[in-house]
């Protein structure tokens, strides 16, 4: 049986070559013990990453490979409000005030975005909130894996709204409740963040590195350690990756600290 498939992992911008060998041993791994082979095919045009498929158990890996690994949507056909996807930041537009996302190939034919309208519900407890304050906040930056939840699509415009998923607003909780500084780190593979960690010898600073995507992950610090702190010593050792710091104090000044006055304009009477 010959079959294939979209898989929720976006390719970082001029690193085919070194992506290729890296997923293609994570597929190898998954489907271990199973009848199946699997290889890449092709890259689209958004950077997701289809994947060629042979054996008779290509069902079952396909299943597992859904729930390690996520997959991408190619068009309408495979979307339904209310399903979850493992989608990536295309960009924050200050201009619309939304964030764009791409959720898989379909992303590039039908506009898929987070409003403000969800962003300020469901991460600004719907306090009036510029969206790249939100996103500044929540680290929500070009190639970040989100969870997302589809909440509307429109074929006559070309459109899918979505909103976080349960799932991901609560990480972004349990982050803020925990009180660790993180460190996401988008653009490169795990040994090569746990390098840099080990060069600039944060080891006793980082208590833990997890994944987001195959080139995507968080560095958990020690309780005490500054985020951004650590982001300068490391920086230099991890030139493929763009480092953002979560800071959970920033997400209760976001969320929960008194709304700044407005300033009042007093006009003066002129006297003629």
């Amino acid at each position: 049986m010959n079959d294939g498939l979209v898989i929720a992992e976006r390719i970082p911008r001029a690193r085919l070559d070194e992506f290729k060998p890296a997923l293609e041993a994570k597929l190898r791994r998954l489907a271990s013990g199973l009848e199946v082979s699997a290889q890449i095919a092709d890259v689209t045009s958004n950077r997701f990453v289809k994947i060629a498929l042979a054996g008779s158990d290509v069902e079952v890996f396909r299943e597992l490979v859904k729930r390690k690994l996520g997959l991408a949507p190619t068009d309408l056909s495979e979307i339904e409000v209310n399903d979850n996807f493992k989608a990536y930041v295309g960009k924050v537009d200050v201009k619309r005030q939304v964030v764009h996302v791409e959720i898989g190939p379909v992303s590039t034919i039908f506009k898929s975005e987070v409003s403000r309208g969800g962003l300020t519900a469901q991460l600004s407890d719907g306090r009036n909130v510029p969206v790249e304050t939100i996103a500044r906040t929540y680290c929500i930056d070009e190639d970040v894996p989100i969870l997302v939840r589809i909440v509307s699509v429109d074929p006559e415009h070309r459109r899918i709204e979505a909103w976080f998923s349960d799932d991901q607003t609560d990480r972004f909780e349990e982050w803020r409740r925990e009180r660790f500084h993180r460190i996401i780190a988008v653009g490169g593979f795990h040994e090569e963040i746990a390098g840099a960690v080990r060069h600039s010898k944060t080891e006793r600073d980082v208590i833990d590195i997890q994944e987001l995507a195959l080139t995507a992950h968080v560095l958990v610090c020690k309780l005490g350690t500054d985020g951004p702190g650590i982001i300068a010593k490391i920086g230099r050792h991890a030139s493929n990756f763009r480092l953002h710091a979560f800071l959970p104090q920033k997400v209760d000044k976001l969320r929960f600290a008194p709304a700044e006055p407005q300033e009042t304009t007093h006009h003066k009477r002129v006297s003629s």
